[in-house]
């Protein structure tokens, strides 16, 4: 290679040398190094451009995904401005491991003891042993920046006296070993550091420099007192620009303090549970219980603070691990004080229910149960919300209702007669409905549906994966004052309309938001709407960090929480080249799944529309990568040989064109690279050239039933980072020069 372009390509991408070694595909036969010539950004030269290269570097309040390359900028189903780590601590008995349902994949491991599968105030909950605690895999936030940290949690039966109690915290590290402080942190104070000083407290602590104890602790104490054995919400939020710590109890604002963020504030920390570190770690205690904990990479206002601390009126989460007696979480009105968590009396099998695996955990699957009386209370404003999956479209179905003697005086589920999910409410004699707006459901997958009552606006709204659809006037509700069902339309004791395939994470509200009718705005209830799934998140940690990829600068990447995704029209008028690679590194959590990256002809530009996929990259039912085409209407597809779901970056490439070469040096078809160990493919040697919209993070897998292991849920919980699309198919060589320059 001409020392010439050497230096050309040296200067243009500024990356350090590695050892590896590999000829050139791109000019006359040469050896070169991989060194400053592997991508900062995915191209070698300039023939081997991408189309289009969303490099993921969006600030949370962003709507549009640049394209580095300039002409072809995408664009965000919803603002990247959702949970950096949510753990719903639904998990089985015995877990050691807790999921992040963001999709940051900042999975909580467990050090010491613990005993999972336990009632919390909006879910499951966990209580710690003596002298143990939770790690997020990944860093949730920066102390030197915006943040905002939550829990549920129950201190036990011991509160402090003299020594701190650890809720939550976040500490750097300098050459590996723990700084002296920590740099955030949630804590229980002894009576002597309180405002109050006859009671404990709760404070949010931020350290003034975590290298040194000379400097203290700036610390935001509530007047609130710290309780034995009750459940409480406590959110910390950090606005730099206001220079403010802010500490919330059960909503409330309770505590502020000003700080000014060190310079060596911590930037890639874990997020512990159950300790913080002041020269040592302290604070661990045997007995405190944590529920729902999220972060968020931005300072969250006080409405949505007080969103936060809403628990739903009953919870079915599913995730017994047998198919009996399936529990809600709570009794109490959700307005009311949090208190202790009581169980209330179970659902009753019906119908040859059963629970099986779902989309988080397990999920109700066929058969019917019947709940106990006047769950819904229909006087007053209300809320159910769930996830459903439908199998069969041929009739109307209904995944919950609540009844009174006469009939069904509120029903959720399907409308066969206009293809549409629906609410229905009876008024009177009238039963009056609200139905989806444009997309028919897409049989087979998971979606996420929000029906909201607004007595105060007499307005029956719906929300389909967190998008409103037109509110309808309706007339007072009839009072649904006997028994609800689940799976069912139960009317005069007989149940009818049932729901063929699965329901999860079912919730119901009585009253909030809608209990002022300044809470029954509509920027109100999208907030509600919003916290109730995960959705998209910017500026969570990408795949060219330099302790990931090494030799990169930190870069940033969104994460996709299961229910939206992104698009780029560059296609939509012109058709797609018949050879093309998408590229992207990805980053999967255990268990999860979902569409990569996809190319649809629907003309809807976001959601999952339309009636078929082409040029689909998922994780699959078995958390492998799987690439394929429809040739002939029928998906041709090739998988890796690994499985990617263990929350480790990976390097993706996918590919199609024609054959060329013979025997060992045979290359084109159906390519897929997983961190260079290639899988191929010949029965396909072209895609059709067609308009479209690429997708990623979601795209449906279209015709229904015929894509190999299908993930349970098209959208993607997971990370993306670096995705580009080219008009040609990238060989093997190209390949090996982004794994081996640590692309």
């Amino acid at each position: 290679m001409p020392a010439a372009l050497i230096s050309l390509i040296a200067a243009v991408f500024l990356l350090p040398e590695s050892s590896a070694t590999f000829t050139s595909a791109v000019n006359a036969p040469a050896t070169v190094a991989a060194s400053a010539g592997f991508p900062g950004l995915p191209e070698l030269i300039s023939d081997q451009a991408p189309v289009f290269h969303h490099r993921m570097e969006e600030s949370q309040t962003a709507s549009v995904a640049a394209d580095a390359l300039g002409p072809s900028p995408g664009v965000y189903g919803s603002p990247p401005d959702a949970p950096s780590m949510w753990s719903r601590f639904d998990e089985f008995a015995g877990s050691t491991s807790f999921s992040d349902v963001s999709g940051a994949v900042n999975t909580a491991s467990l050090t010491g003891t613990a005993t999972a599968g336990q009632p919390g105030p909006a879910g499951g909950a966990v209580t710690l042993g003596a002298n143990s605690y939770l790690s997020s895999a990944g860093s949730p936030f920066r102390a030197d920046r915006d943040f905002t940290m939550s829990v549920w949690f129950n201190i036990g039966s011991v509160v402090p006296s003299t020594t701190r109690i650890a809720v939550l915290s976040m500490t750097g590290t300098t050459g590996g070993t723990p700084d002296n402080r920590s740099d955030a942190m949630i804590i229980a104070e002894p009576p002597a550091n309180c405002p109050v000083p006859s009671s404990p407290c709760w404070a949010f602590g931020m350290a003034g420099d975590p290298q040194s104890q000379s400097v203290p602790f700036d610390m935001a104490r509530s007047t609130s007192p710290v309780t034995a054995n009750t459940w409480v919400h406590l959110t910390a939020v950090f606005d730099k620009n206001a220079g403010l710590m802010s500490l919330y109890v059960n909503g409330s604002p309770d505590g502020t303090n000003a700080h000014t963020p060190a310079a060596n504030a911590a930037t890639d920390a874990a997020l512990d549970a159950g300790r913080y570190r002041d020269a040592s770690w302290l604070g661990m205690t045997g007995g405190t219980r944590l529920g729902e904990e999220r972060t968020w990479r931005r300072a969250l206002p006080a409405a949505e603070v007080t969103e936060l601390s809403v628990r739903p009126t009953a919870r079915y989460a599913f995730n017994e691990s047998t198919a009996t007696g399936p529990t809600y979480t709570t009794t109490g009105a959700s307005t009311g004080t949090p208190g202790t968590v009581a169980r209330s009396a179970g659902l009753a099998l019906a119908g040859g229910a059963t629970l099986t695996a779902g989309r988080e955990g397990n999920a109700f699957t066929t058969g019917y149960l019947v709940g106990p009386d006047a769950q819904l209370n229909t006087n007053g404003s209300f809320t159910v919300a769930a996830w459903v999956k439908l199998t069969d479209d041929t009739t109307d179905r209904t995944y919950f209702s609540a009844s009174n003697g006469l009939g069904t005086v509120a029903g959720f589920g399907y409308s066969q007669s206009s293809n549409r999910w629906m609410v229905g409410v009876l008024t009177g004699v009238l039963t009056e409905t609200a139905t989806a707006d444009v997309t028919p459901p897409v049989l087979n997958q998971w979606v996420h549906l929000v029906a909201l009552y607004d007595q105060f606006h007499s307005r029956l709204r719906l929300y389909v994966d967190g998008v409103p659809q037109t509110p309808v006037t309706i007339g007072t509700p009839s009072d649904a004052d006997s028994a609800v069902a689940v799976g069912g339309r139960q009317a005069l004791g007989v149940v009818d309309d049932i729901w063929p395939g699965q329901i999860d994470d079912l919730r119901v509200y009585n009253g909030y938001p809608l209990n002022t009718a300044a809470g029954s705005s509509s920027t109100t209830l999208q907030t509600f709407v919003d916290l109730l799934n995960p959705g998209l998140s910017g500026e969570v940690p990408g795949g060219l960090q330099g302790s990931t990829k090494t030799g990169h600068a930190g870069s940033t990447a969104v994460a996709f929480g299961g229910t939206a995704n992104a698009y780029n029209s560059r296609y939509s008028a012109t058709a797609a080249t018949t050879d093309f690679t998408v590229e992207c590194l990805i980053r999967v959590g255990p268990g999860h799944s979902g569409v990569i990256a996809g190319f649809t002809p629907s003309a809807i530009p976001t959601g999952l529309g339309g009636t078929t996929s082409d040029r689909l990259l998922y994780v699959d039912s078995a958390g492998k990568v799987r690439f394929g085409l429809l040739h002939s209407g029928t998906p041709v597809t090739v998988a890796s040989a690994a499985t990617v779901d263990d929350g480790a970056w990976h390097h993706i490439t996918a590919s199609v064109g024609p054959i060329t070469g013979t025997g060992a040096i045979a290359a084109g078809g159906l390519r897929l690279s997983l961190d260079g160990t290639v899988t191929s493919n010949a029965a396909v040697t072209a895609a059709t050239a067609s308009t479209g919209i690429w997708r990623w993070g979601g795209a449906p897998l279209l015709p229904l039933d015929t894509w190999p292991a299908a993930p349970a849920n098209p959208y993607l919980t997971g990370t993306i980072d670096e995705l580009a699309v080219y008009d040609k198919q990238l060989t093997d060589q190209d390949d090996l020069w982004r794994v081996y320059g640590n692309y």
